[in-house]
């Protein structure tokens, strides 16, 4: 996780965001977005909403307090509303209720928060908001919160902004089960440089770095690099997944990144928090960036990154930049072709996603 700042100078908006990655699509209320954080966070819909208010996006529905904010939720819930033409918002607990109004939990996770649900938006302003809380910041009730995601109808993606220690996927069941379901995972490559975190490196899972990202005086996409603090490496704990085959990467593991999107904080992205506004980089801000791709994009049958894969030729490839040292040179810095800090490379419209 990164750390919000005051903002200041360079911080890119939803339309800048939509026009650096030529998205044009607008999405649909049909289309659900999950995001799963940790704590409970009491400003997150005031915050996307101030957001969207601020972007020209149209208002987004409190599901949670069209039902009282009370009880558990169905999987209905996000396509039965009063006005079924503006996208929905809904805030659970890893057990599926509705979260209850109390106060933010923990201010760093709220940061967080609002950015995934901010950055999901932006790209797929008419897609709904699935927001599930964890109990707290482990791989158990994080699996538990990705459950719990999968289960909802319509959820074509879910986003996950963290990231910890390599570790077995043996023991979380829900990231694999997504997939199975035809949802696209993905997940934050990391922030500390070379290196393979968690879950990230799950086979079933998309794995997101992180670049700079560097626009021309009208707002078009100029050039990209790989961002010196983005995760990336090869698994030793998980399979490669079908779409990476051992001759692009070099890795009998699962190899992070698959692809890619701004996350360098001196090319940061502007975010709304409990009345103000602040700068935000990170891996955190490139995974929902993607899970909004997913969202927007046309069907992608079984395996989202199957079809990332075959579609690879509409992503920008990203050739410079380097994250560390590593034994193979190209799963710590940027190439012609799949590297580890930025994959495949990142979005040039939602084609291949």
């Amino acid at each position: 996780m990164a750390t919000l700042q005051p903002m200041g100078g360079l911080a890119y908006g939803a339309a800048q965001l939509r026009k650096a990655y030529s998205v044009n699509e607008l999405g649909s209320h049909l289309k659900v977005i999950a995001v799963v954080d940790a704590y409970h966070s009491d400003s997150a819909f005031q915050d996307v909403s101030d957001y969207r208010s601020t972007y020209g996006l149209g208002a987004i529905d409190d599901c949670g307090a069209l039902q009282g904010n009370q009880g558990s939720a169905n999987d209905e819930t996000l396509t039965e509303m009063p006005d079924n033409k503006r996208p929905c918002f809904l805030q659970l607990d890893q057990t599926g209720n509705v979260a209850p109004s109390r106060a933010t939990q923990n201010a760093g996770w709220a940061q967080e928060t609002s950015l995934d649900i901010e950055m999901a938006t932006a790209i797929c302003p008419h897609c709904s908001i699935l927001l599930v809380e964890a109990r707290t910041p482990s791989m158990v009730d994080f699996n538990q919160a990705v459950s719990i995601a999968a289960g909802f109808k319509n959820v074509r993606s879910i986003s996950n902004s963290y990231g910890g220690n390599e570790v077995s996927v043996r023991k979380f069941g829900a990231y694999a089960d997504a997939a199975s379901r035809g949802i696209a995972v993905v997940a934050s490559s990391g922030d500390s440089g070379y290196g393979v975190s968690a879950p990230a490196s799950f086979a079933s899972v998309i794995a997101v770095g992180g670049t700079t990202l560097h626009l021309d005086s009208r707002g078009k996409y100029l050039s990209e690099t790989a961002w010196r603090s983005a995760g990336s490496g090869c698994s030793v704990m998980s399979k490669a997944p079908t779409w990476q085959p051992y001759e692009l990467t070099g890795c009998a593991g699962k190899l992070t990144a698959d692809v890619a999107a701004v996350a360098d904080p001196a090319t940061g992205v502007a975010v709304a928090f409990e009345g103000g506004w602040y700068t935000f980089g990170g891996t955190s801000v490139a995974a929902p960036i993607i899970a909004g791709m997913y969202a927007i994009g046309p069907d992608f049958g079984s395996s989202a990154g199957d079809f990332t894969f075959a579609n690879r030729a509409k992503l920008h490839d990203i050739t410079e930049g380097i994250t560390g040292n590593c034994v193979v040179p190209f799963w710590c810095g940027a190439r012609d072709g799949w590297d580890g800090p930025t994959g495949m490379g990142s979005p040039k419209g939602s084609d291949a996603f």
